[in-house]
């Protein structure tokens, strides 16, 4: 049994008189603290600081840390509060005085100036910079305006023809005009062809020279003796013998069922003579500049340009090999030209580089003016380079002599779009429609015309046909009304559009815009800008009335001309 210790006075002192308040009392107590009238509280007198020992009196007084830096903070449990030494001084910023201490320092004055011409001379630097940049990109430029032969039209003349019917050609931007003698010969002023030039420039019209640059005796003799310089100026090749038989070197024929090979018994050898003349060798670089010098010749006469005859013979092949021969031809007998595929002697592949060539030169010594053939292109690839045709004004012959409209569309679509021909020369001699109505058509087409000297285009069609659309619009065409009627239209953005309508039946046509156009299929309305003369319904007659875009009468064999504003996506 454990030991009774006797219970120390003190220790029970305590344990009988401590009593825990509870929080509820401490708030209370507070309560009613606050109540009380604060005259009751007597200003604090030094006293409580006398009765500290001298232990807590020197803590108080002796401590380093000022009572400013100290804060007391009031915690939420019990009442407590606790005392808290802040770390170091908050800075509030220099007042004004201070600052203007600096305003004259010669440290900050210089360092102001510096930042100030720094950024006026970053932002110059910018503002020059944007300037050139500008300056330097790449401008979208509008298209240059149509040269005078891409306008039109154009008209062949004689050399006969008078000064005096030249100055009425008021329509006609250009002429040409054939030099039928030798071109690689001097010419005087005193020529036929010459005067005419210079009679055309006196009437205001620019003149495209016609020449044949594929024959001339100018050489021949020095090359027929075998002369080093002028040896190789034409096409010469070792005759064949069969025993003691000679022969023309290949089977190569062109006119009148006979060899293109002449013999020369001074050079034994044959020469290349298709047109009965000695042919030039324009593989030859010197013999090729010899027509551009010929080109340079008639510009300085006065000539704007320059159409080449006989383009398609200007090359052989090298080779000199045999032409293949065509055994289901009707109609041609074995022997004759048209009996073999001229691929040996006709538009070889590299003729558009010899041209390619000459065109530049024209273009240099014309300011501008246009290279063209004479023939209609066969076979387009022999006259491309890069991907462009490199002649300007390829012929297109008698297009709406076609026997149906789907027929023209597809010659048409094949010649904007295949063979990529941009602006072509449009040549109708024969066609079942009348003249005025083809001359309308082809006015709106892409391409310039070529005309009678007698022809006179009407001021309204010109005005027409000088709008941009038609000199810069696109071109879709369309086959209507069961393949009886062709329609196109010509639009360029920012411009009202043209819609060209052509009735080739004998009958009488209509044309729902909405249905048979499917770009125009939201238009709403058009206006009567232009109808052929035949054009017979007279409520259609009205130009500049607006009329709907369904039953559109068309008179048989009729051209009606319209415009519309496009509508926007």
């Amino acid at each position: 049994m454990p030991e009774n210790k006797p219970i120390d006075e003190k220790t029970k002192l305590q344990s009988e008189t401590y009593k825990p308040i509870s929080e509820r009392e401490m708030e209370e107590e507070a309560a009613s603290r606050s109540k009380t009238d604060k005259s009751k509280f007597k200003e604090p007198d030094g006293a409580d600081e006398r009765m500290l020992s001298n232990e807590d009196s020197k803590v108080s007084v002796n401590s380093e840390i000022p009572m400013k830096d100290i804060k007391i903070v009031m915690t939420e449990k019990n009442g407590d509060a606790k005392v808290e030494e802040e770390d170091e001084k908050k800075f509030g910023g220099l007042s004004k005085e201070e600052l203007m201490k600096f305003a004259n320092d010669p440290f900050w004055v210089r360092l102001r100036w510096f930042l100030f011409i720094t950024f006026w001379v970053l932002w110059a630097a910018m503002l020059f910079g944007a300037i050139m940049i500008i300056y330097a990109a790449p401008k979208c430029d509008p298209p240059p305006p149509r040269t005078w032969w891409q306008v039109g039209p154009l008209a062949e003349v004689k050399d006969s023809i008078s000064s005096e019917k030249m100055k009425s050609l008021t329509n006609i931007k250009g002429l040409i005009i054939s030099f039928n003698d030798d071109p690689y010969q001097s010419v005087n002023d005193s020529h036929a062809v010459i005067q005419l030039i210079k009679d055309a420039q006196e009437a205001g019209k620019k003149v495209i020279i016609d020449l044949d640059p594929s024959t001339t005796n100018m050489w021949f003799e020095e090359s027929q003796n075998n002369n080093s310089l002028y040896a190789d100026y034409y096409i010469w090749k070792k005759p064949k013998y069969t025993g003691d038989v000679r022969e023309p070197p290949n089977n190569w024929k062109y006119l009148n069922n006979t060899s293109s090979w002449v013999y020369s018994p001074k050079r034994n050898q044959y020469y290349y003579a298709p047109l009965s003349a000695p042919h030039l060798n324009f593989r030859n670089p010197a013999v090729a500049e010899e027509f551009a010098g010929v080109v340079k010749k008639f510009a300085k006469l006065g000539a704007s340009g320059v159409r080449v005859r006989n383009a398609p013979l200007l090359l052989v092949d090298p080779n000199f090999e045999e032409e293949t021969l065509i055994t289901n031809k009707v109609g041609i007998n074995i022997g004759e030209p048209g009996f073999f595929v001229p691929s040996k002697t006709r538009d070889l592949p590299d003729v558009g580089s010899l041209l390619f060539n000459w065109n530049k030169v024209v273009k240099n010594v014309t300011e501008g003016g246009p290279l063209m053939i004479d023939e209609e292109i066969s076979k387009i690839n022999s006259y491309t380079v890069f991907k462009n045709v490199v002649v300007d004004l390829p012929l297109l012959v008698n297009v709406f002599s076609k026997p149906n409209v789907t027929a023209i569309v597809q010659k048409l679509n094949e010649t904007f779009k295949v063979d990529n021909i941009k602006w072509p020369l449009w040549k109708e001699n024969n066609s079942s429609l009348p003249s005025d109505v083809v001359e309308i058509v082809t006015n709106l087409l892409p391409g310039a015309t070529l005309v009678d000297v007698n022809t006179t285009t009407d001021a309204a069609i010109s005005k027409i046909r000088d709008s941009p659309s038609i000199m810069r619009g696109n071109c879709d065409m369309y086959s209507i009304n069961n393949d009886t009627v062709f329609g196109f239209i010509r639009e360029i953005a920012g411009n009202p559009g043209v819609l060209v309508l052509l009735n080739t039946a004998n009958k009488l046509a209509t044309v729902n815009i909405n249905q048979d156009i499917p770009p125009l299929s939201k238009l709403e309305e058009v206006t009567i800008q232009y109808y052929s003369q035949n054009y017979n319904v007279t409520e259609y007659k009205d130009i500049g009335a607006k009329k709907g875009v369904t039953d559109i009468p068309l008179a048989p064999k009729s051209v009606l001309v319209l415009q519309y504003v496009p509508k926007k996506e």
